[in-house]
């Protein structure tokens, strides 16, 4: 059976995303090593559930639940959308609003994949982690049969 965390950094790979897994405490040691004009998909651990048969002899299916930050290295000072100058240089338009689109991308990917899709949502984030990165906060709750390849 293939792991979310697999699937993940396969999507990751399609899109030419940078993807790295782990505590949240090591993604944000990217601080040194985010490079400007990369986009990364940097997912926290998963919580995973394993559901049953109705006779409780097998596993059929597995839930997976977590988060990942889709993020771009970004400039402290930039502002957030038109607080002073114009949108064209926001932070929403430059960093946030093109991942949107990957976001979409991924989610529509995902539900091709055969899995089934619960959850997928995000918030936009602003300097976030040490790296100082804007883009979205994902959520997802998946669940993959057990036969998955």
């Amino acid at each position: 059976m293939k792991d979310i965390v697999r699937i993940l950094e396969d999507l990751a790979i399609e899109k030419g995303l940078e993807y790295h897994y782990g505590k949240k405490a090591a993604l944000n040691l990217l601080d040194g090593s985010a490079a400007v004009g990369t986009t990364y998909l940097l997912h926290e651990f998963t919580n995973r559930k394993s559901e049953y048969n109705s006779s409780g002899t097998k596993i059929t299916t597995t839930e997976y639940e977590g988060k990942f930050f889709l993020v771009k290295h970004s400039d402290y000072d930039q502002q957030y959308f038109a607080e002073r100058g114009t949108q064209a240089t926001s932070k929403y338009v430059v960093n946030i609003e093109p991942l949107l689109q990957v976001f979409t991308q991924m989610g529509d990917r995902l539900a091709c994949l055969g899995t089934v899709v619960t959850q997928w949502d995000n918030i936009d984030v602003t300097d976030a982690l040490d790296a100082n990165m804007d883009g979205l906060l994902c959520s997802y709750k998946i669940r993959i049969p057990h036969n998955y390849e």
